[in-house]
């Protein structure tokens, strides 16, 4: 324990310490919004997805009803190695819910309630692109991640209960572009959409309490859809 407050000590200091050195490199010039070699940033963003269907085709099944939603917050810190490009990494919790009734092939209805968690960590790379002075510029940030989580699910069947238990992995390679808008030398706010990435998929499932016959499921996937709907949005501190 003390050898963690040692190092959480040296942590504050170190930050201190930048802080005062950015402030006293940036305060000569208030109308600097570059981001130059040498500085720090750091931010929160919040993104949050929802969607709500009733009588819909789908491609296997008719939905009858749908409430999904899923959520996601994550701190974000880096460096600028030189200027105009930062190294980073960011941390984050997301949480999804998804409550779903629908006609399976033998038109019996199946009412599925699931829900899942988990802890992200992923180092990051940011190219931003400078719009006359700075105030504005645009983000291309590629960032290769990876969440631990669990899952829950109940399938409510017309004679059973199906409960389905889970831990996966996540590992995701993605590309996202977005805008930075400076309020002023240092406060700013950012915002980003998903465009392209790669995803894989490792869980092991439990059904009905099951050990001996637990499931490893691996899946893989390229999106390349943009979701103009989900966007990342977050206030970030420049020094």
């Amino acid at each position: 324990m003390k050898r963690y407050k040692i190092l959480f000590a040296t942590l504050v200091a170190l930050m201190y310490t930048s802080f005062g050195y950015s402030q006293d490199v940036f305060v000569a010039d208030k109308n600097n919004f570059r981001i130059t070699e040498g500085r720090f940033y750091s931010s929160l963003t919040f993104s949050l997805n929802s969607r709500n269907a009733e009588n819909e085709d789908q491609l296997f099944r008719q939905v009858l009803d749908q409430d999904r939603y899923n959520y996601r917050v994550i701190g974000n810190g880096g460096y600028a190695l030189k200027d105009n490009m930062t190294l980073g990494l960011s941390a984050g919790y997301g949480r999804a819910r998804e409550e779903i009734t629908y006609l399976d092939e033998n038109g019996e209805n199946v009412t599925s309630k699931s829900l899942e968690q988990g802890l992200s960590l992923a180092p990051n790379m940011r190219k931003y692109i400078p719009i006359g002075k700075g105030q504005l510029q645009i983000l291309i940030q590629t960032e290769l991640g990876v969440t631990i989580g669990e899952s829950m699910q109940r399938v409510f069947l017309e004679n059973e209960i199906d409960k389905i238990e889970g831990d996966f992995i996540d590992i995701e390679l993605g590309v996202s572009p977005g805008l930075v808008l400076f309020f002023d030398q240092h406060w700013a706010f950012e915002t980003t959409v998903d465009i392209a990435g790669f995803s894989t998929r490792i869980e092991e499932e439990v059904v009905n309490d099951d050990q001996d016959n637990r499931q490893r499921v691996v899946q893989s996937a390229i999106d390349l859809r943009i979701n103009l709907l989900q966007l990342n949005l977050g206030v970030a501190y420049y020094f």
